[in-house]
This record gives C-alpha cells, sequence and structure tokens, in this order.
C-alpha cells in the first residue's frame, strides 16, 4: 500500500507490508491520549485503516472529544495570580501588636516572620511585599529555655583592626533587648532588598509603651496549646507504674 511504501521508503530496515502496519501500528500508540482525542473521530478512523485497523482511540467512540490547545477556541492554561499595587500599599496593610512578656523567643519569632512576610493570607507571593506591620512590646522580658542565657553569644564587628564584640544573651539583653529579637527575626526573613524592606515593618520596644498608637495595631491572640506561650524547661516527669 501508500503508507507502507512510505514506511519503507523512510526505513529501509522495514521489508514487507506487514512490519510497515506495524510500525505504523507502534507510532500510533505511542501518542499521549490528549494527542489521540485532538484528532477529529474521520482521521483516528484513517490513521486505524492505515495501520491495520485497530486505534485505541476507537475504543471508546462515546468519549469524550479533548480538544488540544492549538484546536480549541479557548486555550488550556490556567493564569498565574500575582499582586496588584493595592495589595502590596502599606496604607492598606494590617498592624499587629505583640507582647513578648514570657514569651518563647523562637517560636514568638516565627510567628512575627510569618505576619511580615505575609504568609498568613491567601494573596501571599514569594516576589512580593505582602505582610503587615508587627509592633513587639517588652522585649527585654523574651524567654529562652536551657543554658541559652549564658551559653548563647552575639558577634559584631566595628569595622576597623581588633574591633570584635561577643556578647552573651544575658548582656545584650541588660544593654540592648531590643536587638535580641530583632536578630532573631531578620535571620528568618528573605535575604535580599525584599527581606530587608520586610524588615523595616518590624517595630520592637523594651517597655510596655509604643509611639503606633495611631495605627491602631490590633493585639495578636495566641492560639490555645501555642509553643510560644509555654515556659521553657517544663518537662514531664515519667511514671514509675
Amino acid at each position: 500500500s501508500r503508507q507502507a511504501g512510505h514506511l519503507q521508503a523512510s526505513w529501509p530496515c522495514i521489508i514487507n507490508p506487514r512490519m510497515a502496519r506495524t510500525a505504523g501500528m507502534m507510532l500510533l500508540l505511542s501518542l499521549p491520549g490528549a494527542a489521540m482525542w485532538s484528532l477529529p473521530a474521520p482521521s483516528r478512523r484513517t490513521a486505524a485503516a492505515r495501520c491495520g485497523g485497530v486505534s485505541m482511540a476507537d475504543t471508546v467512540e462515546a468519549g469524550p472529544a479533548i480538544l488540544s490547545e492549538w484546536d480549541s477556541k479557548k486555550p488550556i492554561h490556567v493564569e498565574t495570580w500575582v499582586p496588584k499595587s493595592a495589595d502590596m500599599d502599606n496604607r492598606n496593610k494590617q498592624w499587629w501588636l505583640i507582647d513578648a512578656e514570657g514569651m518563647r523567643l523562637g517560636r514568638m519569632c516565627t510567628e512575627i516572620a510569618k505576619r511580615l512576610m505575609g504568609k498568613h493570607k491567601v494573596t501571599y507571593f514569594p516576589g512580593s511585599n505582602v505582610g503587615d506591620y508587627v509592633v513587639v512590646i517588652n522585649a527585654e522580658k523574651v524567654l529562652i529555655s536551657g543554658s541559652k542565657a549564658k551559653a548563647k553569644t552575639y558577634f559584631r564587628h566595628g569595622g576597623r583592626p581588633g574591633s570584635v564584640t561577643i556578647e552573651t544573651f544575658e548582656q545584650l539583653q541588660k544593654r540592648i533587648p531590643e536587638r535580641i529579637v530583632e536578630k532573631a527575626v531578620k535571620g528568618m526573613l528573605p535575604k535580599g532588598p525584599l527581606g530587608r524592606e520586610q524588615f523595616r515593618h518590624l517595630k520592637v520596644f523594651a517597655g510596655s509603651e509604643h509611639p503606633h498608637e495611631a495605627q491602631s495595631p490590633v493585639k495578636y491572640a495566641w492560639p490555645e496549646g501555642s509553643l510560644a506561650t509555654k515556659k521553657p524547661g517544663g518537662k514531664k516527669e515519667k511514671s514509675r507504674e
């Protein structure tokens, strides 16, 4: 046949019409299901007749005729949603108030970083600044577990030879308690211009007063059983029964 002659001309290894029909059937069955159904029904029957009268697409004649992206009038694709300018406008952002008294440092800072990045919103987008503002008070009353008060150190350099300063948690808490929360949150934010802009939305203060009453910050209510509210070192004793 003409189809067999065409395959024999293209592939010299095919020496008879039977091998040509087998090769054509293999090519037809190797197509994805969506590509098979994208062909019109007459084309599927013609292709099946050329390949020996068997077609996997024709085994379900009542199946839906799924058009491909090139044949259908409406392209099969999903548009990716990106935040608009109103979603990133600082005037439309929420202000949150978090009291750090008796809170665990790491657990509290993870929630603060989530609010700054906007991961609590359905409009979260990794490359856009859709987070909120966070005001932290009583930063000097934050807690840590174990012997970290004496073992945990903070490093800074003045930029000149020999100007390295290493402080423990206790020393920094007495000198600048706000710096402890700021360093913990900054390490949880993205590195780069986006993370630096999100870090500017964090306001940390020692004491219970802050100058952002005009923004009407909403006090964050910690969920029941949150690890941030549990005092460190409260291990349960094992029963000997």
